[in-house]
């Protein structure tokens, strides 16, 4: 009676461990929002928001252990102007140093850290990447940046200033 209690114990744990497993982790859609009244994406699912909106995606590449990336939070992030910029104009996206997930990037499979760190060479935290809707890395913001710096980046990315060949909606420009 001892054996056929046992089995079925032991049964009854492995199907429950193996429901666990086969379940894996759920990936929300989004993060929440923050104390600023940012709500903050994944890179995958920010990914296809910015395509969908056509808008850029603000990609902040952080760690949770980084002083400096505390102190852009607290002080950049929380500025009202920047805010109100960042959720109209951008697609605001948080990558984290430790995270284990893996992306599908439009049939592109990477994990999160690769992506970072390959992809992206964000190894200082914090790093601020600007992605245009068409999938160009416009560039990096290294380390800690005050909310008026931002906001000229801002300016320049939103209107495309950085690519000379596009007009301010990002259209090809008339050739002369």
């Amino acid at each position: 009676m001892k054996t056929v209690r046992l089995v079925l114990i032991l049964t009854v744990a492995i199907v429950s461990i193996a429901l666990v497993v086969s379940a894996g982790p759920q990936k929300p859609a989004k993060t929440k929002t923050d104390p600023n009244g940012i709500e903050w994406y994944g890179y995958e699912d920010g990914w296809k928001k910015a395509k969908a909106e056509n808008k850029h995606m603000f990609v902040d590449f952080t760690a949770t252990w980084c002083g400096w990336c505390k102190r852009l939070e607290a002080t950049t992030f929380a500025e009202k102007r920047v805010v109100d910029a960042l959720t109209k104009d951008f697609v605001p996206v948080k990558v984290w140093e430790k995270s284990p997930d893996t992306l599908d990037i439009d049939g592109y499979k990477i994990a999160e850290e690769d992506l970072r760190v390959r992809e992206f060479g964000a190894t200082a935290f914090p790093t601020l990447w600007f992605v245009s809707p068409k999938g160009v890395r416009v560039g990096p913001v290294r380390g800690y940046v005050d909310a008026s710096t931002l906001l000229h980046y801002f300016d320049v990315v939103k209107f495309y200033r950085y690519d000379t060949t596009l007009d301010e909606t990002g259209k090809p420009k008339a050739q002369k």
